[in-house]
């Protein structure tokens, strides 16, 4: 069976203070090493597309990687699952572009 997600990613540390780019860098590190899955990173967090056992195995190095570090993490995890499809992460946004009204992208 395909099990091929898509997963998007939040992993967040409370105790840093208001910037949290220097530890979403240290997390994209982890996510850039892993070779099973492709990511897109956004301004609200990364969109992971694998097999769901290596993007799991993926969200479970990137929690005990961190946990012993700092007091507090949020992580928010949300999983799509299309049997039929893969390599949806650009796909998907393609899809969308192809249906827009030409006459309301970035009106001016």
């Amino acid at each position: 069976m395909n099990s091929n997600v898509i997963c998007d990613l939040v992993v967040v540390t409370y105790d840093i203070g208001p910037s949290l780019s220097p530890f979403v860098a240290k997390v994209i590190d982890v996510i850039n090493s892993d070779t099973k899955t492709e990511h897109v990173l956004t301004p609200m967090g990364s969109v992971i597309e694998g097999q769901f056992d290596d993007v799991m195995a993926l969200v479970r190095e990137i929690f005990f990687k961190f946990a012993p570090e700092y007091e507090r993490l949020g992580i928010t995890i949300k999983i799509d699952f299309r049997a039929s499809k893969q390599n949806r992460i650009k796909g998907k946004v393609s899809s969308v572009n192809e249906k827009l009204n030409p006459d309301l992208v970035n009106p001016k």
